[in-house]
């Protein structure tokens, strides 16, 4: 999947892009999860793009037979309706995303084959998560 598809899409749902904040991941399946209405994605693993703007967080499924974006799973989280927390293990990231509906967890490999912006990106992300905040 090339980079610019999902900022055309982004854009079509009139969702600001930011550069180098598009990331790749595999949604756990949680309670958080469905209560955020992530119920028909989650319980297959489904993997999913995150965007990270000035706004808030964007996430929308890929679909996993032909790795386009399906474009009736787009989910939108203001930036003060979330809390993110990113804990390092062996094989990658986890990500969670704290909303009043639960915590949705996110695992984030290292590179993604076929998305060589991912991996770019990440450093991007985790750059800035690290950052102290003034």
């Amino acid at each position: 999947m090339k980079e610019n598809e999902i900022k055309e899409f982004l854009n079509s749902q009139n969702i600001n892009f930011a550069k180098q904040s598009t990331i790749w991941a595999t949604i756990k399946p949680t309670i958080g999860a469905y209560n955020n209405g992530f119920g028909d994605t989650m319980h297959v693993m489904k993997d999913h793009i995150l965007h990270f703007n000035n706004e808030g967080l964007a996430i929308f499924a890929i679909d996993d037979n032909s790795g386009r974006i399906l474009k009736d799973t787009l989910k939108f989280f203001p930036i003060q309706d979330i809390k993110l927390n990113l804990k390092m293990n062996v094989l990658g990231l986890l990500l969670t995303i704290s909303t009043e509906k639960g915590d949705i967890e996110f695992k984030i490999r290292k590179s993604i084959i076929g998305c060589p912006w991912h991996k770019e990106n990440l450093s991007f992300i985790l750059l800035g998560m690290s950052a102290p905040k003034e």
